[in-house]
């Protein structure tokens, strides 16, 4: 266990709680919506934790997962909760315990890896949700994923991962492969990567002369995990928000769903949560403290992109645009800001519209450009 993971819990950090806000408040409509299907619901944390940073007792996502699961799917759902380490599991299990969410809630002691194989086995009809969040990247072989990705398709999955990117770069170690060559200590952490990442393609992006950035090469990784991903056919529906420390990018937290309301619904959370944190960094300290981070972000290409869309889709509503604009720009706007922009563009004449029988601008709206 490294020294990272043994002072992960002694307090939260900025990036921590950027994952636990989008965590937290994706749960609850999550839960809301999946509780009206008649499956039961399976909810895994892989990498679990004692439950609680030490520093001021804030919930971690085992806590955070349970509160909205006791409040939206109360009698519906089983929750899993791993923990290699044993003075991590006897903590949590005694909060889950001390909560009475132990009905329902379980403190698992055991290898996330070997566990999620054994649930990919037994997991039959229930709607699951898998949240990993591992210290490295050696626990996340994406092999270990599968059973999840080749599910049939009645049934309901979403994976919430955290890659660490951090960990990538240290691992594909460009700058000692270039001067050393690939030693035999290197090639282990290629194969960790290689296993992490479910194949090799990583290797051209981060080891081949490019004259790409650092974050051109991240956005790479990303999109390719997020590809593999979705190979099947069956979790189609992804996005990711990075998770900053300062300049540098920590982790990307990268979703996976076979219901395109998931991407929706994370686009408004991930983008709150990535651009009040970056607020919080930069004004911290200035007059400029107590201002809402809203009114800071900028929305000017907005009209230009929902302008060029229309164009290409005329007729389409206003909720089929939005998704459209979504897909290409996701964690850009939240959904507000688009209906504010629609809303002025339509009173500047920008755009028309065809009224639902309640005559007010909605979204079964449909809208075209203006002749």
């Amino acid at each position: 266990m490294t020294v990272s993971a043994d002072k992960f819990f002694e307090g939260k950090r900025p990036w921590s709680r950027i994952k636990d806000r989008v965590l937290g408040q994706y749960m609850s409509p999550y839960l809301a919506k999946i509780s009206k299907r008649p499956e039961q619901i399976l909810l895994i944390d892989a990498f679990a934790g004692p439950g609680k940073f030490e520093d001021d007792n804030s919930p971690g996502s085992p806590l955070i997962i349970c509160s909205a699961a006791h409040q939206y799917a109360r009698g519906k759902y089983k929750a899993l909760f791993i923990n290699e380490r044993a003075d991590h599991h006897q903590k949590l299990d005694a909060i889950l315990h001390k909560a009475n969410w132990t009905p329902h809630a379980q403190a698992v002691h055991g290898d996330a890896q070997d566990l999620l194989r054994e649930v990919g086995r037994v997991m039959t009809n229930k709607s699951v949700f898998i949240y990993l969040d591992p210290f490295g990247l050696k626990d996340c072989s994406f092999d270990t994923l599968r059973p999840f990705l080749d599910r049939q398709r009645a049934y309901s999955t979403e994976i919430m991962i955290n890659l660490n990117i951090t960990g990538i770069h240290r691992l594909a170690a460009h700058d000692k492969v270039k001067s050393e060559g690939r030693t035999s200590l290197v090639q282990q952490w290629h194969d960790i990567l290689t296993s992490t990442l479910g194949g090799s393609e990583w290797e051209a992006i981060l080891l081949g002369d490019s004259t790409k950035s650092t974050k051109e090469k991240e956005r790479e990784i990303v999109d390719l995990y997020k590809h593999k991903l979705a190979e099947t056919g069956y979790l189609i529906y992804h996005g990711d928000c990075p998770v900053m420390d300062g300049d540098r990018t920590k982790y990307h937290m990268i979703f996976a769903s076979s219901h395109p309301d998931t991407k929706y619904l994370l686009n408004d959370h991930m983008c709150k949560a990535f651009n009040e944190a970056k607020h919080s960094e930069e004004v911290e300290g200035t007059l400029f403290e107590g201002v809402h981070w809203s009114q800071w972000h900028d929305t000017g290409s907005l009209n230009s992109i929902v302008l060029d869309r229309i164009k290409i889709s005329p007729g389409r509503t206003r909720l089929e645009v939005w998704h459209l604009i979504i897909d290409d720009h996701f964690m850009r706007f939240t959904d507000s800001e688009y209906k504010k922009i629609i809303k002025e563009m339509v009173s500047q004449k920008q755009l028309t519209v065809q009224y639902t029988e309640t005559g007010r601008l909605n979204d079964e709206c449909r809208l075209f450009p203006r002749s």
